[in-house]
């Protein structure tokens, strides 16, 4: 398991109204922002995608999205868009690049792997991996492998699990998800009703057969044909 010998802090997290994409949300696109208002609001397609701007935008160079220096949290040789429960949590706690700093990355790292050593994580190669390496390096090294961590975690190129600051633990991506329009994570059997627009759960009696189905797509995303619960709509 992943043991951290150090006291660990929570964060407090509040409601945010915006939506950021899922994970992996630039799949298939290939347009990139044209904004001309300085890119720091969800009208931007690379803000609400939980991702930076790039040369390929035709964004002003006033651009002003935080996600540009998502280097804090991966280093800087690695261009990744944060997770989506990530996502929500930056904008909860940063209204531009300059906030990240007031985020202490060693007591994110802590929550991290007090988060980890609770559940099954440490059966991940990766985790295993850094975990082994992190009990064996040198201080001057101990940043880069925080990062490293993050990228493993709270990126959009996760492991198999990921850390979802809603529920404060560490999930199997197949069994649980973030929902970008209810702004909360939720069990895999779980999707969204665009007519409720809520997240609502399988009847009991569709249960096993949805749950063999779900190692195939992730519910909410890719469409489920149950019944919402509210409204009956498939």
């Amino acid at each position: 398991m992943l043991h951290d010998s150090d006291g660990n802090e929570e964060h407090t997290t509040g409601s945010v109204n915006e939506k950021v994409a899922e994970k992996k949300p630039n799949d298939g696109i290939k347009d990139k922002c044209q904004c001309t208002n300085g890119c720091s609001v969800r009208s931007c397609s690379c803000f609400e995608s939980g991702s930076g701007c790039n040369s390929s935008c035709g964004c002003s160079p006033s651009c002003q999205n935080l996600f540009n220096h998502l280097d804090y949290f991966f280093g800087e040789n690695h261009r990744l868009s944060a997770h989506s429960c990530f996502a929500k949590w930056l904008m909860n706690h940063s209204k531009n690049a300059n906030g990240f700093e007031t985020i202490d990355r060693d007591k994110l790292r802590k929550r991290l792997m007090k988060a980890a050593k609770q559940v099954e994580a440490f059966d991940d190669d990766d985790l295993q991996e850094w975990l082994e390496e992190w009990r064996t390096i040198d201080e001057s090294e101990k940043l880069a492998h925080t990062q490293q961590l993050f990228r493993l975690l709270i990126s959009d190129h996760s492991s198999s699990f990921y850390y979802s600051f809603c529920d404060n633990g560490v999930f199997d991506e197949d069994c649980h998800w973030h929902c970008v329009k209810c702004q909360k994570c939720v069990e895999w059997r779980f999707w969204h009703c665009n007519r409720c627009n809520k997240c609502t759960y399988f009847k009991e009696e569709e249960f096993l057969l949805e749950y063999m189905q779900h190692w195939n797509f992730l519910l909410g995303t890719y469409g489920v044909s149950s019944p919402c619960e509210r409204c009956g709509r498939m």
